[in-house]
């Protein structure tokens, strides 16, 4: 009976798993709009509150200032970014030719130093390496942008669910809540909360640690005349979105074009970077992150081997929030396997630990 019951629940896994993937791309469409929604939840609120407007018009008075941002962005940056991105393609052999002086110089020293490196096979091929890369680089972030005007019908989706989440989701959840029992009420309503801190709170952290970053790289290579500064600061800031793994790839490409494009510069480049990845990290993003997940870091590096494994980049970019919802829930079961909680105490769970956490 127990083999019985473990296939046939991984029989009806499989069907769900086949299921879902056959409407992925829709489901992928609303939880974007859930993100977004969630990202100008407490704008729209703010205004709501502050002025005369109701919740519509505020949710209004939203979008049309984020359009006049991205409207504004869009002819500041866009051209730029596609000249220093041709630019690169051109000059990749040059800068691969290049690569190769500095990679044999390097082996001088060292030999001077009496330390014997073959770097032969390395830059004997590096300036067709870097050529290709360059422009494999290049062409990956035109090809995102030249691609937005493909998906403009899902971004439009997105935007207007978005719109109609901001406006009634509220009352939505009321109303389906309303219709439960007073037990799977309260645990709904639970759900509702741990997946607002969670995703709501990794999401808003993240975007605004990858704008800081971007902003602070930028700030560091126009001065010092670093090559490509806005690609290198527009790419750093995406990917130090990646939980864990995006301060290392984001360092990879900045250090790279420095060492080719301002070789006298990669050591305070190199140091200055180091420096605001330290200072993002150990210091602002643990401000940001610790109210909304709230599990220690062990659990949070299982929980991204896992996405990873499962489910590729949106594993990993989705593993945290999820992490961070599956330990409330934990907590939530202890308590009231322990007689510490009722079922329909669930929705209080999130409130008494703040109170408690907050007296001491």
């Amino acid at each position: 009976m127990v083999l019985a019951i473990l296939y046939l629940a991984i029989q009806v896994f499989t069907f769900g798993w086949l299921a879902v993937a056959q409407v992925a791309d829709v489901i992928l469409i609303f939880v974007a709009a859930w993100a977004l929604a969630y990202l100008l939840s407490p704008l729209v609120s703010r205004i709501d509150m502050v002025t005369p407007l109701n919740r519509t018009l505020s949710v209004v008075v939203v979008y049309i200032a984020i359009a006049l941002v991205l409207v504004g962005v869009g002819l500041l940056a866009i051209p730029p970014l596609v000249a220093q991105l041709n630019d690169l393609v051109t000059r990749g052999p040059e800068y691969g030719e290049r690569a190769s002086q500095l990679a044999a110089s390097i082996q001088s020293t060292l030999a001077g130093l009496g330390i014997r490196v073959d770097l032969t096979a390395f830059y004997g091929t590096l300036p067709q390496r870097f050529g290709d890369l360059a422009a494999a680089y290049a062409k990956d972030i035109l090809g995102v942008v030249s691609a937005t005007a493909a998906i403009f019908f899902n971004v439009t989706l997105i935007l207007i669910i978005a719109f109609l989440m901001l406006i009634d989701g509220d009352k939505m959840w009321h109303r389906f809540t309303r219709v439960l029992s007073p037990e799977l009420g309260s645990e709904a309503e639970l759900l509702r909360q741990s997946a607002d801190r969670s995703f709501g709170g990794f999401i808003r952290g993240s975007l605004i640690l990858g704008l800081i970053y971007g902003i602070a790289t930028l700030a560091i290579l126009v001065p010092l005349g670093v090559p490509y500064a806005g690609v290198l600061a527009l790419v750093s800031g995406l990917t130090m979105i990646i939980p864990f793994f995006g301060p290392i790839i984001a360092m990879v490409p900045v250090i790279a074009v420095t060492f080719v494009g301002a070789p006298d510069r990669l050591v305070i480049v190199f140091i200055l970077v180091l420096v605001v990845q330290q200072v993002l990290l150990n210091v602002v993003s643990p401000r940001i992150m610790s109210r909304s997940i709230g599990i220690h870091p062990i659990f949070i590096f299982l929980a991204l081997l896992l996405g990873a494994k499962l489910a590729g980049f949106w594993g990993v970019f989705l593993a945290v929030p999820v992490a961070g919802i599956a330990n409330i829930f934990l907590r939530y079961s202890y308590e009231l396997a322990a007689g510490r909680r009722t079922r329909v105490q669930a929705a209080t769970l999130i409130e008494d630990r703040e109170a408690r956490a907050a007296g001491q």
